[in-house]
């Protein structure tokens, strides 16, 4: 019975039945002999492992079984370690069977691996893995080969981009926190690519969905990344929780450069201090750490939009640095406003064909090749619901729609958010608020004395209030409102008139008698607050109790926006 040779050279040969050593006779007389080594053992491919710089091949039985190993799995030493993949081994030939095996790789092509998803940089220029690999123009025209990818998620479309369409005609459109869901979540893919540009310094971007339960954080979280992939909660998907050590978040950030990830319900978290992550996050670059012999790893690294949801600011447990409000937007409120019924938002009958469409149109025109490329997010928009459909009144809810209400949101988020509030404007409000919820440990007596048993003292001047509070009470508090380098805030406190203190010193000392006569020092920070707070401090006549003051800016310009705009919500 004959069988279909795959491969021969030399002493060695394969065929579907496996490999064969011929054997030569000895002497006049003898006949040739062949044995055979191993049961059918292909190798299918090699490619080159950039990160990692080294070769890695591709192995299977002939059929139906495939595997990747480092190229040293076809030493003698390591070859034995195939039969617990259901390869039949002659350990007799076990060395010649190694050297048949690197005879085949020999004649194989060598492609180029690379690890991740979304837009992956490589020395032939940039290519975007998604749910298959889509190479730049300039990629194919430097490379002889196709790449192979290794990708961080498994990213298969499912349903049709009509379905999908259809159901934000229906359910997103006319719903603000919906719709922004929807430009956060394509917008991790342009935002990668323009860092890969060098049109931005970072890729990383915090969207905070933040409001209480029932609210629909989770919808929008859902829905921000239904245009890449599989929205729902699991281990192989898009949709995570921020529950899991610091290391594992980090593993499900590597490798990522465009593909949004929801991290769900910060309150779950277990670590206290949010300050490293969310900075490493956005920076996109893991913690460094060594290995048992003291050496550095090489850390993982990411770049892309991270959706996070919480009942309370992400930023709580985190330092009070404008680094990071820069790099975080934050959506309050309602993501329905019509109905309570979120299942109505279909994502998971439909998911992953946005963000391919937004790759193929918007990443590889030839306008996206210039190097003077200046690309707004509202612009990708409008080209993507331009190639993907041709109902025009999709174009207007997206692109137009888009393009009046992100820059109304914008521009009052950055009014009362980010913003240019200097360090000082941030503290002189903390503390503020810390004096009137500690009223009572604030004696109006002007005794120093009084201060040993107190916080400090404070008083109603002609054009301020006058606080002396104790310096360690000061560095405490702001502390624990996650200001991290108090010497920073005193200069910034001082340098806007806020505080004063003795010549060369950032606080005031003095020696005071305290109740039994015994002289001590006492340090303090001499501050001046607004006299328009004496009410609230019970300071003059007319005091009343204290208000939490409630800012309506964001509704009044949202209702604003809407009367003004009902043509565009309801076409």
């Amino acid at each position: 019975m004959s069988h279909h040779d795959i491969f021969r050279l030399g002493l060695y040969h394969l065929d579907t039945m496996g490999w064969h050593k011929t054997i030569p006779p000895k002497k006049d007389g003898d006949e040739k002999k062949v044995v055979t080594m191993s049961s059918c053992i292909t190798v299918e491919a090699k490619f080159w492992h950039a990160s990692e710089n080294t070769e890695k091949i591709i192995i299977s039985n002939g059929k139906d079984k495939e595997h990747t190993f480092d190229s040293d799995i076809l030493t003698a030493r390591k070859l034995p370690s195939l039969i617990k993949y259901g390869h039949s081994i002659n350990e007799n030939y076990i060395k010649d069977l190694s050297y048949a095996l690197q005879l085949m790789r020999d004649e194989l092509p060598t492609s180029d691996l690379y690890d991740g998803s979304g837009i992956i940089e490589t020395p032939h220029g940039y290519i975007v893995m998604i749910d298959t690999i889509y190479t730049s123009k300039q990629y194919d025209q430097l490379s002889s080969l196709d790449p192979i990818v290794d990708s961080a998620y498994p990213l298969e479309p499912k349903g049709t981009f009509k379905d999908w369409l259809n159901m934000y005609i229906n359910e997103v459109k006319g719903h603000l926190l919906l719709e922004l869901a929807v430009v956060f979540g394509i917008s991790a893919l342009v935002t990668s690519f323009l860092k890969y540009k060098r049109e931005i310094e970072f890729a990383g971007i915090i969207f905070s969905f933040t409001g209480q339960s029932s609210t629909g954080k989770s919808t929008a979280a859902a829905l921000a990344v239904s245009v890449a992939g599989n929205p729902t909660k699991g281990n192989q998907t898009l949709f995570r929780g921020w529950n899991a050590t610091r290391n594992a978040l980090e593993s499900y950030l590597s490798n990522n450069f465009g593909i949004p990830i929801v991290f769900d319900e910060l309150s779950s978290a277990t670590f206290k201090d949010t300050t490293g992550l969310l900075y490493s996050i956005t920076e996109g670059q893991g913690r460094q750490r060594s290995n048992v012999h003291g050496e550095v790893k090489t850390p993982k690294n990411w770049g892309t939009s991270v959706i996070s949801t919480s009942e309370y600011s992400i930023f709580n447990d985190s330092a009070q640095n404008d680094g990071l409000r820069v790099r975080t937007i934050i959506a309050e409120g309602q993501g329905r406003q019509r109905s309570n019924v979120h299942g109505e938002v279909k994502t998971p009958k439909n998911w992953g064909t946005s963000v391919i469409s937004t790759s193929e149109y918007s990443i590889f025109t030839d306008s996206a090749q210039n190097d003077g490329l200046r690309v707004r997010t509202i612009e990708i928009n409008e080209q993507f619901t331009t190639n993907a459909t041709n109902a025009d009144n999709i174009k207007k809810a997206v692109a137009l729609n888009y393009g009046h209400v992100l820059p109304l949101v914008a521009i009052d988020y950055h009014a009362h958010t980010v913003s240019e509030r200097s360090l000082a404007d941030k503290a002189i409000e903390v503390i503020t608020q810390f004096v009137a919820q500690n009223r009572g440990k604030f004696s109006d007596d002007t005794a120093l004395k009084n201060m040993f048993e107190n916080y400090g003292l404070i008083a109603l001047k002609d054009n301020h209030i006058e606080v002396k509070i104790i310096a360690s009470v000061f560095k405490n508090m702001l502390l624990e409102h996650h200001f991290q380098d108090v010497n920073n805030v005193v200069n910034a406190l001082r340098d806007k008139g806020f505080i004063e203190s003795d010549h060369d010193r950032i606080t005031t000392k003095r020696t005071v008698k305290d109740g039994n006569g015994k002289k001590q020092s006492l340090v303090f920070y001499h501050l001046k607050l607004d006299s328009e707070y004496a009410s609230i401090f019970g300071l003059t006549k007319d005091a009343e109790p204290i208000k939490a003051e409630i800012n309506l800016d964001n509704k009044k310009i949202l209702e604003s926006w809407k009367k003004q705009n009902d043509d565009l919500i309801d076409f």
